[in-house]
């Protein structure tokens, strides 16, 4: 029968209280009517009047929300998907050529075109058979679980990835913006020896129009039809029905561990209490101060909600909630897993652990607790900056110190002087056809054209320096990484090793080697990028360049 191999989860560090997001708009709501208006007329009409601590208090205490995780420059709802299968095929310990299929859930695709399971190739899964992108709101994650299993047990797979991603999508100033956050979480399914086993799924399918994003809007909305009251009334529905359907005494609930689909800190544990009002067991109950007034739903059982400290990772948020309920868990628990499709159904799933969470916790990959506890804190400015200008919001300039842990090599050309490394005839005239006139080009032949610029004769701006022959080691392990703003220049070369080559470590975005990546880790191993000079509309990039902001992430270190 087919089984859990390993699930393991990717959570970013950029965190943005979600109260400093809520008083930045409250200050704008203060401004002059005129002015305010046209900078962001839907949030200053909701925020105008309301007093301060009012709005703090809907989101703190009534829904729960402390932080929401927000994407870098250059990262997308893929970028997070192609950690977290890397991380998913470490924990189990596999080749990942024998992965046979690949499912990729998500409601924040970055390609209308390209599939998303083309995160396959950028993970080494080289010899998938279906490939599949699902998009049934965030409930495709049960559906994929079922069909995976189906093709493992008629032995047409012998493993399946299911890879669960969201990127932040909220309209700017809409409730959706408070909530809406990013990670990604990956669940490898096998045949054998596994860490849980999936013991059944219920599925209930409706369309109640709660959330859409109708074709053309650039992010999802509300429709203003009851979502509290679709999320409670489907996940009760589906919980009922996958009771009757496996003949589950209801008293044995409260000894479960509940996973409920966390749109914020608290829809769960509302649903809990329906969920115990129904069978008239003790799932929740409600809180109340010394003069009677409600204080919140507590939760009586053992529950995995993250929303309050991480928020609504959208398709991602019930993977990511499973994955940190089995790393905890201990062998026998089982854990009701409960997903919402945002008003298009609800999966109920039942699992089994089979063995304790420290031992589905391996091979050096963080748990979602400690990927939790680490993190950096961003401002609102940086935040906006990442939302409204994402390809500009890259404003440092990274270069890379590395230690070579292969002994083959790329034999390139670099400069001693500045340490830039040329792969191919990257100097050569066929790459420049805008440089002139051509007798100044012929006497730079052989050197740095580092500086050059698009439309420019001037050799002034250019390097100059004669080029030498450097070897770049095809893998390497990330021993530093030097960070320069963007109006400091700095001599890539150092004593002993003057040559800076640009590498991949799986975070790139769209699949192609470009020069833009995030979040190195120390000790991580990497392979080299054999390419050439990019231009851009402004400039001409040289490949030793990597513009980043995210900050090493020195604490997760490889083995």
């Amino acid at each position: 029968m087919a089984e859990i191999k390993s699930i393991a989860s990717f959570i970013p560090a950029n965190r943005l209280e979600i109260e400093e997001l809520v008083d930045h708009y409250h200050s704008m709501s203060q401004l002059h009517y005129k002015t305010a208006l046209r900078m962001m007329k839907d949030t200053v009409n909701r925020f105008r009047g309301k007093a301060l601590r009012s709005v703090r208090w809907v989101y703190n205490q009534r829904l729960l929300l402390r932080e929401k995780i927000v994407p870098g420059p250059n990262e997308d709802a893929l970028t997070a998907g192609i950690r977290s299968l890397n991380y998913a095929v470490k924990r189990a310990d596999i080749d990942p050529t024998q992965i046979d299929a690949l499912f990729v859930v998500s409601e924040s695709y970055p390609y209308a075109v390209k599939s998303s399971t083309a995160i396959a190739g950028k993970a080494g899964l080289t010899n998938i058979r279906f490939g599949v992108r699902g998009e049934f709101a965030c409930k495709p994650f049960g559906e994929f679980l079922e069909i995976g299993a189906a093709l493992i047990d008629a032995d047409r797979c012998r493993y399946v990835a299911i890879t669960a991603t969201d990127a932040s999508q909220g309209a700017p100033g809409d409730d959706l913006e408070f909530s809406a956050s990013f990670y990604s979480t990956t669940i490898i399914l096998g045949k054998d020896d596994g860490i849980a086993e999936i013991k059944g799924r219920t599925s209930v399918n409706y369309d109640f129009s709660d959330f859409v994003r109708k074709e053309g809007m650039s992010f999802p909305e509300h429709e203003g039809q009851g979502t509290s009251l679709a999320f409670r009334g489907m996940i009760l529905s589906a919980v009922k029905k996958h009771v009757e359907r496996y003949d589950i005494d209801p008293t044995c609930l409260p000894n479960k561990t509940w996973v409920i689909h966390s749109p914020n800190g608290s829809f769960p544990n509302e649903a809990l209490l329906d969920v115990s009002n129904h069978f008239g067991v003790t799932l929740a109950k409600k809180e109340f101060d010394d003069d009677g007034r409600m204080l919140g739903i507590k939760p009586e059982v053992k529950v995995s909600n993250l929303a309050p400290n991480i928020a609504n990772g959208y398709s991602a948020t019930v993977p990511t909630a499973l994955c940190d309920a089995i790393e905890r868990a201990k062998k026998g628990e089982e854990i009701m897993t409960v997903l919402y499709g945002s008003g298009a159904g609800s999966d109920v799933i039942s699992i089994n652990v089979k063995q304790n969470g420290s031992k589905s916790a391996n091979n050096g990959v963080p748990t979602v607790q400690e990927q939790i506890e680490y993190k950096q804190k961003i401002s609102v400015d940086d935040y906006i900056k990442f939302r409204d200008n994402p390809d500009n919001a890259a404003k440092h300039i990274a270069l890379i110190e590395y230690e070579p842990i292969s002994e083959d090599y790329y034999e390139v050309e670099g400069c001693p002087k500045c340490g830039a490394v040329y792969f191919g005839d990257s100097w050569s005239k066929e790459n420049f056809p805008d440089f002139a006139p051509p007798r100044k080009f012929e006497q730079l032949k052989g050197k740095c054209l580092r500086g050059i610029k698009k439309d420019s004769s001037d050799a002034k701006r250019i390097c100059g320096e004669e080029l030498e022959t450097a070897k770049i080691p095809k893998r390497a392990k990330i021993t530093n990484v030097h960070f320069y703003g963007p109006n400091v220049k700095k001599a890539a070369g150092q004593p002993g090793n003057p040559y800076w080559a640009m590498f991949d470590q799986g975070m790139v975005r769209g699949f192609n080697y470009n020069p833009k990546i995030c979040n190195f880790t120390e000790g991580e191993e990497v392979k080299a990028v054999v390419g050439r000079w990019r231009p851009n509309p402004k400039d001409w990039v040289p490949l030793l360049y990597v513009p980043m902001f995210t900050h090493l992430r020195r604490d997760f270190k490889s083995n």
